[in-house]
């Protein structure tokens, strides 16, 4: 589509490499930001949004030349190199939503930058308006979605299910007493019903309304005594009786919905033992969970609450070496657990009093972006 060697602004190192976890065996992540040309940006058939390929030509040449006097990444490129390019537009969106992913490539520590540009200075001058209070979603939401997988595993591995489930296990019949369609119509007017109850049609901050609705989510659960998969159990109740929807067909509704969500279970763990990579396999087998997840949980939660403490993000870990012992073992799985349940807590704190902005300015933002891509001559 186009050469990234005339087109990329930036490429550094990531993953472990730019945490300071890396050890014997750590690979090398490298990711990176370039400018498509003006003719693909305003393309109808050629959309270009990141480049998931080696890099090739002189920027190769460039970047691996750093490589091999980074005092841990050398190593790493005999094991395997992986990069990601994101086009400007895209990256600066996901800088603006606070992605964890783009943050830490904006705020990469200079000692880890393998290549740069005018552009890239120009853009990672204006880093500091991209943290806003918007990370404790963000930041908290990636590291639940690796205490998910953490939990996952580990009951996979202490009761793995025994069979594929039946519609009989459900009280079904083999054949549907409901079309799809029927279904579907009757899901989605539940949805809807559900989302009425919200106040996601309220003109409210995009920030404002998260904290609001996880404050209300707590109430709920605290007024109800239960959890948060009892509580969506409830609500749903609510809806389906606010609905009309006759007892029998609610019954049916909800054994066919956790009989697709038992099947995606299976077919998940059938998934997860084919692809099980042998490395994490041994680390379940030594600890009972996956310590490589629990890094990354714990890396997550911490530098999402230094954002909002400080408002400061550091990529390279000062806790890098207590990272690694997490890894290795430090933590039983109560105990991490309890860990990331008190700094949840913490940064929801945080985040109730932090000086930082709920929100990126927007035209300031696009402002920005529009003016780099015009000085490197895209407009």
């Amino acid at each position: 589509m186009f050469d990234l060697n005339e087109r990329a602004i930036f490429v550094t190192l990531a993953g472990s490499q730019a945490h300071g976890t890396a050890r014997i065996g750590s690979d090398v992540d490298l990711r990176g930001v370039c400018i498509a040309p003006l003719e693909v940006r305003l393309s109808l058939f050629e959309r270009f949004e990141q480049s998931e390929a080696p890099l090739s030509g002189t920027l190769w040449e460039q970047v691996r030349a750093r490589i091999q006097l980074h005092p841990t990444a050398a190593r790493g490129l005999e094991v395997r190199a992986e990069c990601v390019v994101y086009e400007l537009a895209k990256f600066v969106g996901l800088c603006a939503s606070a992605n964890p992913n783009a943050l830490e490539i904006l705020f990469a520590d200079e000692r880890d930058w393998l290549f740069e540009t005018p552009a890239w200075r120009r853009l990672h001058t204006e880093r500091m308006q991209f943290l806003t209070r918007k990370v404790q979603q963000t930041y908290l939401g990636y590291a639940l979605a690796q205490l998910k997988r953490i939990r996952t595993h580990r009951s996979w591995l202490l009761t793995p299910p025994e069979k594929k489930p039946n519609r009989a296990d459900f009280g079904l019949p083999d054949a549907g007493t409901l079309t799809k369609d029927d279904q579907n119509r009757l899901e989605q007017g539940i949805a809807e019903k559900v989302r009425s109850y919200g106040i996601d049609q309220l003109e409210l901050p995009s920030a404002t309304r998260r904290t609001v609705t996880d404050r209300l989510r707590r109430f709920w659960q605290d007024s109800e005594g239960c959890s948060e998969a009892e509580l969506d159990e409830r609500v749903r109740a609510v809806a389906t009786h606010a609905l009309g929807i006759p007892a029998a067909i609610v019954s049916t509704l909800n054994a066919e919905k956790k009989y697709l969500a038992a099947m995606k279970h299976w077919e998940s763990y059938q998934t997860w033992q084919a692809e099980r990579n042998e490395a994490r396999a041994e680390l379940e087998r030594q600890h009972g969970f996956d310590t490589k997840h629990a890094l990354h949980l714990m890396r997550l939660v911490r530098m999402g609450l230094e954002v909002l403490e400080t408002g400061q993000l550091n990529v390279r870990r000062v806790d890098a070496a207590e990272l690694n012992a997490i890894r290795d073992g430090a933590l039983s799985y109560d105990q991490l657990l309890e860990a990331a349940a008190d700094l949840q807590t913490r940064m929801q704190a945080a985040a109730a009093t932090s000086r930082l902005p709920d929100d990126i300015d927007p035209e300031r933002v696009d402002r920005l972006a529009f003016e780099i891509a015009r000085d490197f001559g895209c407009v």
